[in-house]
């Protein structure tokens, strides 16, 4: 069957037919994924993409190509991830730019449109690097134009162009000194032949049953190459999508030239997606606000990612939220993966730890007029973590912050179902701060001592009920400004200077427990409340935490080592999203005990 044009229809199953061979080739391209940073991700990024441009065309049915590759265009740069996600993106919007209105389009406009295209993708990228997906995206268009007049018949005209883009992308070994040292090709670039190869297999002999496509992503064990961590000089990829009005590409590119590299900056004047490799995600998100509303950040940490990749480790991978309290560096050595809550003021949303840390959550608390909101990660954090760990880990296990105050624990549950075959426990912490940090403590060296799965998990859901935290609250403006308390029970609170001290019932849930009408006594309360609850406790355990309150904290501690004769209790900023709710002067002392 010869193809003579091809319209909205043909287009969007072609992308279809495409998408899914890149979807069943995802973890080979993680496999051979060296550059720009070995850091195993490129099939999963991709996919993604990808995916995202699945979701928004699979029930569309408009015949019109020029309205499906707009389609295509803006869902790819909405769902864009990493560096060849990215890239990818922008010649799906050079493509769609170039068809103008056409309905639909012969070999001739099909072929003047995808070589006009490279020039959108070559001019996204701060330093263009051949050898490259952008060098087997030119190569591939270079062949289609010229055969355009002469093989008019779409079937004819793409394969012989697909034998052009395999032999460019076979030529990418000698044109990156990384890829012919680890002897494999560029992984973008494998990733778009393995879609031009699904949109050849579809229109030589495929059928629209064909085009059904699994939410599940397939799974594969990894293959490490030589590669040094020294390879990686920036250590966290960064994302976002910019929606504004007249965004300056261009001038954007130039401030933050210096904050990184691997910049690529694709789209319109209304709508771009950054991507970067920076060690100040925060200076990025911060430049990038200048230009308009930040939607979808991410700052991927690539140095955990290669350790992952290409060092020994247990067969358990442990993932918490950034709620859970412990200090940094028991989280970079025990390899604790963490995905970060969303918190908002006003319409600057930050990432939790990452482009806003405690401290300035706190300084930003007291000066900012507008009240903070915290948000659950959104669901494809969950998914994308949960697949790059499955293609490293026999399982895992994950411990979230209490479900009955956040829809981070259900997000996890929700996106552990999209891996049927692979052992995902989801655990409801039921606390959180230093009340999770110490589930997560526990779970962490349960694994680095060689527990199995399942008994990690026990152990865990024992050490849950043997675990409690007293938070002491200073005032009542964030519970009021929050709407935790109604404003007029607020309102005769702080009249009253009442201070209420609050812990966890069964179920995770907050409840009030105590309270004082002076600071003094409400630090002293806490003291007497914690003493109470463990004096039939067998060896307590204590970790104190604070919004912006060291002097409390420290009071908490003296106290504490007083009244236990314990030598060593840690005190950590805690979360924002504790702070949020409870505000500065808060400060909370975690417990726990044997059996």
């Amino acid at each position: 069957m010869k193809i003579k044009y091809i319209d909205g229809n043909r287009f969007s199953r072609a992308i279809i037919a495409g998408a899914k061979r890149v979807f069943d080739r995802q973890n080979h391209l993680n496999k051979i994924n060296v550059f720009p940073v070995p850091d195993s991700d490129t099939g999963t990024n991709m996919a993604s993409t990808l995916r995202t441009v699945i979701e928004s065309i699979h029930d569309t049915s408009s015949k019109k190509i020029h309205s499906l590759s707009k389609i295509v265009a803006d869902s790819a740069l909405l769902g864009a991830r990493g560096n060849s996600g990215v890239i990818l993106a922008q010649y799906f919007y050079g493509i769609s730019e170039e068809l103008g209105e056409e309905i639909r389009v012969t070999t001739e406009k099909f072929g003047e449109a995808v070589k006009n295209a490279v020039h959108y993708a070559y001019e996204a990228l701060t330093q263009p690097k051949e050898g490259t997906i952008l060098t087997v995206i030119k190569d591939w268009a270079e062949s289609i134009h010229k055969q355009r007049l002469t093989k008019t018949d779409f079937v004819e005209l793409l394969n012989h162009a697909l034998e052009s883009a395999k032999k460019s992308l076979e030529e990418t070994k000698n044109k990156l000194a990384v890829l012919k040292s680890s002897d494999v090709v560029d992984a973008g670039g494998q990733g778009f032949v393995d879609l031009l190869e699904g949109i050849k297999n579809y229109i030589s002999k495929g059928k629209i049953k064909d085009l059904v496509f699994s939410k599940t992503p397939k799974i594969e064990t990894a293959v490490h190459t030589e590669i040094s961590p020294e390879d990686i000089k920036h250590r966290y990829c960064t994302e976002c999508l910019i929606e504004g009005e007249n965004i300056n590409i261009n001038e954007l590119r130039k401030k933050i030239n210096d904050l990184g590299d691997s910049i690529v900056l694709a789209g319109s004047s209304q709508k771009a997606r950054l991507h970067i490799h920076t060690n100040r995600p925060a200076d990025v998100f911060s430049i990038a606000r200048h230009s308009g509303a930040l939607l979808q950040q991410k700052a991927d940490d690539m140095l955990k990612q290669y350790q992952v990749s290409h060092t020994e480790h247990p067969p358990i991978a442990l993932v918490t939220d950034s709620d859970c309290d412990l200090p940094q560096d028991f989280f970079d050595k025990y390899g604790i993966h963490i995905i970060p809550v969303r918190v908002s003021f006003g319409e600057s949303t930050y990432i939790d730890k990452i482009t806003i840390t405690p401290e300035y959550f706190y300084e930003m608390l007291k000066n900012e007029p507008v009240h903070p909101v915290t948000s659950q990660p959104p669901p494809s954090e969950f998914k994308n973590l949960f697949s790059f760990l499955l293609s490293h880990y026999d399982s895992i296990i994950g411990i979230f912050l209490t479900a009955a105050h956040s829809g981070t624990y259900q997000n996890a549950v929700n996106s552990a179902k999209s891996f049927p075959n692979k052992k995902i426990t989801i655990i409801d912490g039921k606390s959180i701060s230093v009340g999770l940090g110490f589930l997560v403590e526990e779970a962490a060296k349960l694994i680095a001592e060689g527990k199995t799965h399942d008994e990690v998990v026990s152990n865990i859901i024992g050490l849950r009920s043997r675990t409690q935290l007293f938070v002491s609250i200073e005032n009542m403006t964030c519970l009021i400004r929050g709407g935790r308390v109604g404003k007029m029970k607020g309102l005769i609170a702080n009249l009253l200077h009442l201070k209420p001290i609050v812990n966890f019932n069964n179920n995770g849930a907050l409840q009030h427990c105590a309270k004082s009408f002076s600071s003094q006594g409400l630090k002293e309360k806490v003291i007497k409340l914690v003493k109470d609850f463990v004096k039939d406790k067998k060896q307590p355990r204590f970790v104190v935490a604070h919004a912006s309150a060291l002097q409390t904290a420290q009071y908490y501690v003296e106290q504490l080592k007083k009244e236990f004769g314990v030598k060593d209790i840690s005190i950590l900023p805690t979360s924002p999203v504790l702070g949020a709710h409870a505000g500065i002067g808060t400060a909370a002392i975690g417990i726990t005990w044997t059996k």
